[in-house]
């Protein structure tokens, strides 16, 4: 029999042995093929890649839906975005999602629809008016780096940029 759980976990509960269950689920796979069978699988749940379900992509791709990259950019416990009390928290936020998007290796194509559902109060408030007086088409195909100068330009306006510019010159 093999030992599913493996005792002493960090935080005192006891987690599956997943290496254990599937060595135990490969006994009758060929040696060659179960190898590599388990090194995939392994691969698989450390990188968290459902393949399995029918929503990740195998062979380590990343995720052509929607779903996939709200599931993983949420559970990076993005920060949301209302409004700004100084032209820096505006920036700060973007940083932030610039950040998420780099460990998740997004896709330009997600980056916009994944920051902006993250907007709340004033800010989702703007957003809907700004998209209103675009058109229907324009939140489906707003690139990352539009969003962010249109995003600048309500929360970080050039003359702001410039001051700040100016400020930073003067320290140097």
């Amino acid at each position: 029999m093999v030992n599913t759980r493996r005792n002493g976990h960090p935080n005192g509960q006891d987690t599956p042995d997943f290496e254990a269950m599937i060595a135990n689920a490969l006994v009758n796979v060929p040696p060659n093929l179960s190898a590599e069978l388990t090194t995939r699988i392994i691969d698989n749940i450390r990188n968290g890649d459902d393949s399995s379900n029918g929503h990740g992509n195998s062979g380590g791709a990343p995720p052509t839906g929607m779903h996939v990259w709200i599931e993983r950019f949420t559970k990076l416990k993005p920060l949301s975005f209302q409004s700004a009390a100084t032209p820096t928290e505006a920036e700060d936020w973007i940083t932030h999602m610039e950040k998420l998007f780099k460990v998740l290796g997004c896709a330009d194509e997600f980056k916009t629809q994944l920051a902006t559902f993250k907007l709340e109060g004033d800010a989702l408030s703007w957003l809907k008016a700004y998209l209103l007086a675009k058109g229907e088409n324009f939140a489906d195909t707003c690139t990352w780096n539009t969003f962010r100068d249109i995003f600048y330009k309500q929360y970080f306006p050039f003359s702001e940029q410039q001051r700040y510019k100016r400020e930073y010159e003067a320290i140097y």
